[in-house]
């Protein structure tokens, strides 16, 4: 039987224990902290519960793959609610907008706070969307990458072409609907990949089809349960993941990985090592010396957290909102240019229990809130941090005397989990960090394996699965070189 150490319970991790052990591997997974999930973690405090990361879940097809391939329904592990409206748009001008994946909907919520000469506009949109979306994950995003001709085959150069997948964001959404604010809610997905949407290729309109076209989703019992319920799989297909167990580094000979040492000077021998950790970390901190430990990735931006126990009912918030700045291209300027924290930052809150009840007390709210803001390269967040929070407790309109406590998350907390520069994004989705230019699966050394948000084919859940399946078929042979 063929060995497997994974470093690291993240849902990449997760997800490539599970694909081994089905296969029959002997598959031991080895977790630094205390509770499997990486960056999709949770806090419970005083009778609330936080999602920690990640509070929403786009393009099911990955984890409905993942459990269609282990035998397994969706429906038995994970109770998921599609979230309609997806957000609530609070606007700088004061605009207040309900953005749903219903068309229908969508089209009067156009025609009643934006304008009705905008409506087919949108739909254009839309359409071009879907069929972008539908091209590009087969042709980019769901496949191995063993150099760069793998990328400039004549189909996928027709697929550039046809669709000006390397032209600019901004610049497209723009002649499809003329209104800013349209403009902005058609394209600041990008943030959260570590983009301002002004630089970012119009390929990643995807993400908007993603959240526009099929709609976000949500666990019933928080996000935490996506990576609860993969390991449960992975465990019963014979899986151990250990926890609490810091992996100091991977054992190398002869260019071939032969297992890892953990922080307590255990030796584990393996046929395999998977490595579930940002790709920079990893090259830096667990494997001998490459050019890739001193490559100057770019990171994405970072994110200021903040976890507020709120003791009043906020009855103007959705279960996700996003608020704009009242100057959106100042904002992405400071943001992404002079690498500071904006003077008047956009922000989003989310607020699971108005689809979880038993997230908060009765008659409270557990109000999450997320800011981007630049990781360790730029200003300090931490010093920032007070200025921060005021601006979001006069744009929601909190009352400090019913804050019965803040918890936060500072750039700093990001890279102590691991992510590089505190990059909470991971690596940023730039032209020369994506498709066959980001890192591999494939690391230097034979039978090595990097899987996760900074490896192909990038960041968000559902590219953290596809990459499990890509790692899982380079061990297995099943798609191209066999390992």
């Amino acid at each position: 039987m063929k060995t497997v150490v994974i470093v690291g319970a993240g849902m990449g991790g997760l997800a490539t224990a599970a694909r081994l052990a089905n296969a029959g591997y002997e598959v031991a997974v080895f977790e630094a902290r205390p509770q499997v999930g990486g960056r999709i973690g949770e806090l419970r405090r005083d009778g609330y519960r936080f999602d920690t990361g990640p509070t929403l879940l786009m393009m099911l097809e990955p984890l409905e793959r993942l459990f269609a391939d282990l035998n397994r329904r969706v429906e038995d592990y994970l109770d998921l609610a599609l979230i309609d409206p997806s957000y609530r748009v609070y606007f700088g001008d004061g605009t207040v907008f309900d953005s749903t994946p219903n068309i229908a909907r969508m089209t009067r919520e156009i025609a009643r706070k934006i304008s009705p000469n905008e409506v087919p506009g949108y739909l254009r949109l839309m359409a071009d969307l879907s069929a972008m979306y539908h091209a590009v994950v087969p042709a980019f995003v769901r496949r191995q990458y063993d150099s760069l001709a793998d990328l400039f085959t004549p189909y996928q150069v027709g697929l550039l072409l046809r669709h000006r997948l390397l032209s600019n964001l901004w610049w497209r959404v723009g002649r499809y609907v003329r209104d800013p604010r349209l403009q902005m809610l058609f394209s600041f997905q990008t943030m959260y990949l570590g983009l301002s949407p002004k630089d970012a290729l119009w390929v990643y309109g995807v993400l908007t089809y993603m959240e526009s076209g099929e709609g976000v989703w949500y666990p019933r019992g928080g996000m935490h349960r996506l990576p609860e319920a993969v390991a449960r799989i992975a465990r019963e297909e014979g899986a151990q993941i250990y926890l609490n167990q810091r992996v100091q580094e991977v054992l190398i000979e002869s260019g071939r990985a032969v297992g890892a040492r953990l922080a307590s000077g255990e030796v584990l021998k393996a046929d395999y090592v998977v490595i579930n950790a940002d790709a920079p970390t990893a090259y830096r901190e667990l494997l001998p010396p490459t050019p890739y430990a001193t490559r100057n990735f770019r990171n994405s931006c970072s994110a200021l957290m903040f976890y507020i126990g709120y003791t009043e009912p906020l009855p103007h918030q959705l279960h996700h909102n996003v608020y704009f700045s009242h100057d959106f291209e100042a904002n992405l300027r400071e943001l992404f240019q002079e690498n500071r924290v904006p003077s008047d930052p956009s922000f989003y809150t989310c607020l699971s229990n108005r689809t979880d009840p038993a997230d908060a007390p009765a008659g409270c709210e557990n109000l999450y809130v997320l800011v981007p803001v630049p990781n360790l390269t730029g200003e300090d967040a931490r010093a920032a941090a007070p200025r921060v929070l005021q601006t979001v407790i006069e744009r929601v309109g909190l009352k400090r005397e019913r804050m019965q406590f803040v918890e936060m998350l500072t750039p700093h907390e990001w890279q102590a989990m691991g992510l590089w520069q505190g990059a909470a994004f991971g690596i940023a989705h730039t032209f020369f960090q994506s498709t066959a230019f980001r890192p591999s699966v494939q690391t230097p050394f034979r039978n090595c394996y990097l899987v996760g948000a900074s490896t192909q084919p990038g960041n968000g859940i559902p590219m953290t699965l596809i990459s499990a399946e890509l790692v899982a078929q380079r061990i297995l042979g099943t798609w191209g070189r066999k390992a």
